[in-house]
């Protein structure tokens, strides 16, 4: 836990800015409200679903917050060399264009299209869960082999490395998030959207298909938590670790926005908490350069709100 308290000094001593750090979290407040006031992404972004200007608007939308706080680096004259570096717009472009395309993939669904209702359903809500795996880990790990192998003295993976890898720092933290979602649970905005299983027609399909109730469940779940190493790959291991060449240590505050952007058809608690949570993250990942302790905490944080949320509903209706 030393080590943890030790990277968040050195980062605040390297790379606090009082102006920059007010204006980056005036912004993000000012973008939180306008959306959970006027639904922005869901009744504007949305609204493009299944057309190519969908994926064309989301990738706009995901890299706004990212080049805001960029533009910000220079207006306080922390960091005025970035728009000119070459390796910024590709890693911006590339980047973005593929958070942008994973979030709004859809043919996929073209291959369940022949099954019946219920098994649609589930299929459906598991593949929303998976396919990040083929939008996102394996075109990261291909650009890294590619492009970033020969640049990167860590030889990190993106902080996919598991050399040299201590988890033990992150014991304390992995008991404050369970605590932490036990309390948050008594919130009815996260209530009302977990636990995320119960919107995917498990229970129907292991009925259907006479299971027993759990075998559903454990593989949802199994998908659901195992879905957060891709987020974890690209927010903290490619708009982190990767960017460090170009913006320092100022790729975390960076990243903070978009990262925030991710959460906005989340409940509001889940979206303002994202921020704090992908800062803290973000500075454990540029140190470290791994992402284990962020997929770790990250699981454990979806899990136990998955767990708490049922529970919350099942002490509701006895």
């Amino acid at each position: 836990m030393k080590q943890l308290w030790n990277y968040l000094a050195k980062y605040l001593n390297e790379n606090f800015h009082l102006g920059l750090y007010l204006s980056v979290a005036a912004f993000i407040a000012i973008c939180t409200y306008l959306n959970f006031t006027y639904d922005f992404e869901d009744s504007v972004v949305d609204s493009y679903h299944k057309t190519w200007l969908h994926w064309f608007y989301m990738s706009l939308y995901m890299g706004f917050p990212f080049l805001v706080a960029c533009g910000l680096l220079t207006v306080f004259k922390v960091n005025t060399v970035w728009f000119r570096s070459g390796e910024f717009w590709l890693l911006f472009i590339f980047g973005f264009i593929l958070i942008g395309f994973s979030r709004t993939l859809y043919y996929h669904y073209a291959l369940i299209d022949h099954l019946g209702p219920i098994d649609h359903h589930f299929a459906r809500k598991v593949l929303w869960r998976a396919k990040s795996f083929f939008t996102l880990f394996i075109p990261l790990l291909l650009f890294y082999y590619f492009y970033e192998k020969k640049k990167d003295e860590h030889q990190s993976w993106y902080g996919l490395s598991l050399r040299q890898t201590d988890f033990k720092p992150y014991a304390i933290l992995l008991l404050a998030v369970v605590v932490g979602i036990g309390l948050a649970s008594f919130l009815s905005d996260l209530t009302n959207y977990y636990p995320r299983y119960l919107y995917s027609g498990g229970g129907r399909f292991a009925e259907q298909h006479e299971l027993a109730v759990w075998i559903p469940m454990i593989f949802y779940e199994g998908i659901y938590g195992s879905n957060f190493l891709n987020v974890e790959l690209f927010f903290r291991g490619f708009l982190v670790i990767g960017f460090a060449r170009v913006l320092g240590g100022h790729a975390v505050l960076a990243m903070v926005g978009s990262y925030v952007f991710l959460h906005f058809g989340k409940p509001m608690t889940e979206a303002i908490s994202s921020a704090f949570g992908g800062y803290f993250i973000g500075i454990l990942a540029f140190y470290s350069k791994r992402i284990w302790g962020g997929v770790v905490l990250h699981v454990a944080l979806a899990w136990s709100m998955e767990f708490f949320a049922w529970l919350q509903r099942l002490y509701a209706d006895s």
